[in-house]
């Protein structure tokens, strides 16, 4: 509970003002006199996760889906040009005093560090005084293993090598080969995986901890993108490890039935819930996309009062050049929207139908609720009419771009849900599903997929995909000689929104290589790694830029 001088040395300058952790540092206690209860123990063991909750949101997930295919940030008008920093996600061109970059930096090895502290101060506690057994000690300590794992393989993903630290006592140090950190996270893992507890029941409640099948995911994760790390393939690997994980090895999990079932009102209790973010109205509430996707006068659509105003800023890469033009053909990659088959029951426009039950995961088209019949006025460019949120980006008519943007352009993800007023003690209640087992089926379908065994990597695809319509009946099931494009569109329709494209590309090839909307491919390989931030270095002389930047 001491903030040692390696928390700063790691965390940087900024992440303690980038995040409000609400946190308490204690500088005049110890361990053994602070932690007296059972209950004591899990307040040090949840002070990464908050982190963790914090991290998987804003500035990372704009890494991870305005620089690719998905999701973009268009400037509209005088809104949302902010320097030009959204457009450089988009081109590629970012720097290392982007604050996006920094903030994920500081942000990923401030997990790091408090991971370490928490740890140093429950590694010091007698459990069995506290009432608790030996095994929830090496639990919790697992779990805290697990979650320094889980950073040092975010920041393996975007910078490459990190600097590997095994306690908040360590001195500063440089950053370690890819290599070395990569063999650093499959350490840490193979030693949690057997200590840590497995989900009781199927359909249990999950709370946010980390079970034997949350590391088991990481570690497949490790090794899914294994050639993009490192250079080497070990896709055999993680296709074990995600039968494993299908057959119960560690732990009872099913697909769910429906597609909402996994974003839910009570999706914790979703049966292919691996790990979920926790949010509760009122409470720990997972809700930061909502300023950010939506229009200042969404209330009004979905008849509910948010706590502060929408901005009106991300939304859906776009499919069409204007209203009267065709769906872009000249890409493979893009058009979001139209990858949903029309039937697509989550194509259908988001509509909130009273008891927690709910339809469809977009916005679009005109901006009227079906049951009040409440307009969403415009305030800007449309100031006082009815907004209509489009599949294209062209306010004037003269060309699809980033900086020519109006307040109605692009259509708005929906993934989870908002009640009305009736129920608004419902808001914020779906967690965020950071991992659950559709993942483990695709994973495996595309490990399957890499091995030539293309008809098996499709009947594990098209077992989740069957949901997605009525009576599940699949009008474009994947068949069985899919390319790699098809396995990006599945990627992108399964998992939209939920902060991973980036990686997928990354690994499928084709981040750097091809063309999507006015994105151009720079064939620069330095592209799938983010500068180290200059501010980092400056404290830091030890670390060492990556190449390109």
């Amino acid at each position: 509970m001491k903030t040692k001088y390696i928390l700063l040395a790691l965390a940087g300058a900024t992440v303690f003002g980038a995040c409000n952790l609400d946190e308490k540092f204690y500088s005049s206690v110890t361990p053994d006199t602070f932690i007296t209860t059972s209950e004591n123990t899990y307040a040090i063991l949840c002070r990464p996760f908050t982190h963790w909750k914090w991290y998987l949101g804003n500035d990372r997930w704009y890494l991870q889906e305005l620089t690719t295919d998905e999701m973009t940030c268009p400037t509209r008008g005088n809104d949302w040009y902010n320097n030009g920093e959204y457009i450089r996600l988009h081109e590629h061109t970012w720097s290392p005093t982007d604050r996006f970059v920094v903030n994920t930096y500081d942000g990923t090895t401030g997990g790091i560090a408090r991971a370490w502290e928490a740890y140093d101060d429950l590694s010091k506690v007698n459990y069995k005084a506290l009432g608790m057994t030996d095994a929830d000690k090496a639990d919790h300590l697992m779990q805290l293993k697990s979650i320094v794992a889980y950073f040092y393989m975010r920041g393996l993903d975007y910078f490459g090598g990190m600097p590997i630290y095994k306690s908040n006592n360590d001195p500063v140090v440089g950053r370690s080969t890819a290599r070395e950190t990569y063999d650093y996270i499959e350490s840490l893992l193979k030693e949690a995986i057997p200590q840590l507890k497995k989900k009781a029941r199927l359909g249990a409640s999950e709370d946010g901890y980390i079970k034997q099948a949350a590391a088991a995911t990481m570690l497949a994760e490790l090794y899914f993108n294994a050639q993009s790390y490192i250079g080497e393939e070990r896709f055999t690997e993680c296709a074990k490890i995600c039968e494993d994980i299908i057959n119960g090895v560690y732990g009872p999990y099913a697909l769910d039935k429906t597609w909402y079932g996994p974003h839910c009102f009570n999706n914790d209790e979703s049966p292919e819930a691996i790990w979920n973010v926790p949010s509760q109205n009122t409470k720990l509430e997972f809700n930061w996309f909502y300023r950010y996707f939506y229009h200042g006068n969404s209330p009004k659509y979905f008849n509910t009062s948010f706590p502060a105003s929408c901005w009106n800023g991300f939304c859906l890469t776009p499919s069409r050049e204007s209203e009267t033009s065709g769906i872009y053909t000249q890409w493979k990659l893009g058009n979001t929207y139209e990858k949903f088959a029309a039937t697509d029951l989550r194509k259908k426009p988001y509509l909130y139908n009273g008891k927690g039950q709910y339809e469809g995961m977009f916005l679009v088209g005109e901006q009227v609720n079906p049951n009040t019949h409440e307009k969403v006025l415009g305030i800007k460019d449309r100031a006082g009419k009815t907004i209509v949120f489009r599949d294209y980006i062209n306010v004037d008519g003269k060309g699809s771009s980033m900086l020519n943007g109006s307040e109605e352009s692009g259509i708005r993800l929906v993934k989870m849900p908002i009640p009305t007023n009736d129920d608004i003690n419902l808001l914020w209640n779906p967690d965020f599903p950071a991992m659950r087992l559709t993942e483990i089926y695709y994973m495996l379908a595309e490990c399957r997929w890499r091995a030539g065994r293309k008809a098996e990597a499709a009947k594990l695809i098209n077992a989740v995909r069957k949901r997605n319509f009525k009576d599940n009946v699949d009008p474009k099931p994947v068949p069985d000689d899919f390319d790699i494009y098809r396995v990006a569109d599945e990627w992108m329709t399964e998992f939209l929104g939920e902060g991973r494209r980036r990686t997928d590309l990354i690994r499928l090839g084709l981040f750097t290589t091809e063309d999507w909307w006015t994105h151009k491919a720079s064939n620069d390989d330095n592209k799938k790694r983010f500068p180290i931030p200059s501010v980092d270095i400056a404290a830091n002389p030890l670390l060492k830029q990556n190449p390109g930047y």
